[in-house]
């Protein structure tokens, strides 16, 4: 790909004002790709096609916002620009926004909003989503304790390579929360994020005896 190339064509457009084009003028910026890497002139071009309503570019400038990248750490503005980026079905604008209300940054915490984007996120298939409505059913946070509705996010979320669902999706089957106790199944799950260099199931299968060789 010829991304100095692309940055060419998508200059004239950007500066015309078309949404799209200007977004993935802040993406090359972003990136660096195809012109040196400015996070400044990143979040100028997200900025432009966030406000005529493109939810990618409403999701990147609410990210910018929350680490400071290109202008000034500002968390309620994230939280702003990961809302409407969220209420257009951006999965992960939903996620982000969740995980804002579960820690209280930008917003005041609310357990039970947090659970309402995570769930709009985890069932567009978003894995971090997944996990995180598992921690909530796991904990009974925002949402009424139940272990088997846990389990079955923490696997959705463990199928696509979590490595912390994987390990709490071994951790229930070896302890029988929300599942039949299952000490073959707990090895299996517990296996793929030690591989990993995951230290939780690498201690916990150390416990259980099991040789990672």
């Amino acid at each position: 790909r010829d991304y100095s190339e692309a940055v060419k064509w998508l200059r004239k457009p950007a500066e015309q004002g078309y949404g799209y084009a200007q977004y993935m003028l802040g993406a090359c910026y972003y990136f660096g790709r195809g012109v040196t890497r400015d996070y400044s002139e990143a979040v100028k071009w997200y900025r432009g096609s966030a406000e005529q309503g493109n939810s990618d570019a409403q999701y990147m400038l609410g990210a910018c916002y929350y680490n400071g990248l290109g202008v000034a750490r500002n968390l309620s503005e994230a939280v702003n620009w990961y809302r409407k980026s969220a209420e257009q079905g951006n999965s992960g604008a939903q996620c982000l926004l969740g995980v804002c209300y579960y820690n209280g940054r930008g917003v005041t915490r609310d357990y039970s909003e947090a659970v309402k984007w995570f769930r709009k996120s985890a069932e567009q298939g978003d894995s971090d989503a997944q996990y995180f409505l598992a921690e909530s059913f796991y904990k009974g946070l925002g949402v009424a304790q139940n272990l088997s509705e846990a389990v079955n996010w923490y696997r959705k979320s463990a199928e696509q390579g979590v490595n912390d669902a994987q390990y709490m999706l071994g951790y229930c089957y070896y302890y029988g929360l929300g599942v039949t106790r299952d000490y073959s199944e707990a090895v299996k799950w517990l296996r793929k994020p030690a591989e990993q260099g995951y230290s939780k199931a690498e201690e916990m299968l150390r416990e259980l005896g099991v040789s990672l060789r």
